[in-house]
């Protein structure tokens, strides 16, 4: 016998699962012909897909909610220059902005894992002593954070790597990838 409790969890994993599935693959779906009929056995997700947003606004609220897949270290990191460099910006420039990172990190040719990009000299201007965790932006900015580090998100500024606020022009002689929101993105 499962116990009321257990029961609760198993279904609001069940949600969530669902959740991240209509969230990742709607917009694939979306761009076909044929219809998306559920079967007997998505009952479930058929509900919660009905009564909850698609898209990224949807999966950033099902990542808050979630347990953490990369270290606590990384995610604050980056969840901390998402706050600085994006907070007033829609959730895809705050994505835009947190794979920037991620590609920059990955490449290895700014520093050693995300704390190192965002800790070496002379690559971000903010002071992360300053960053007001409590609020409810740095929760978002944490979520977008989680789906960046996962790659659980098309790559907004496909393979940008740097970017810049558009009242600035660095001069840079690099490849513009995108304008979103008041950021230039660059490979």
């Amino acid at each position: 016998m499962v116990s009321p409790a257990l029961h609760g969890i198993n279904k609001a994993a069940a949600r969530i699962a669902a959740l991240l599935l209509f969230a990742v693959a709607g917009p694939a779906l979306a761009e076909t012909s044929l219809p998306v009929l559920p079967g007997e056995d998505d009952r479930v997700m058929a509900q919660t897909a009905t009564s909850a947003p698609a898209g990224l606004p949807a999966l950033v609220q099902m990542v808050a909610a979630a347990p953490a897949a990369a270290s606590a270290s990384e995610l604050d990191c980056l969840a901390t220059a998402v706050w600085f460099e994006s907070r007033g910006e829609t959730l895809e420039g705050q994505l835009a902005v947190a794979q920037a990172v991620v590609n920059r990190a990955r490449s290895g040719k700014w520093g050693k894992g995300v704390c190192g990009v965002i800790n070496a000299p002379r690559q971000f201007n903010f002071n992360a002593a300053r960053v007001q965790r409590s609020t409810a932006t740095f929760t978002t900015a944490l979520a977008v954070a989680r789906i960046a580090a996962a790659g659980l998100w098309h790559d907004i500024a496909e393979g940008a790597h740097s970017f810049h606020s558009v009242r600035l022009n660095p001069g840079w002689r690099l490849a513009r990838v995108a304008k979103i929101g008041n950021h230039v993105f660059y490979r």
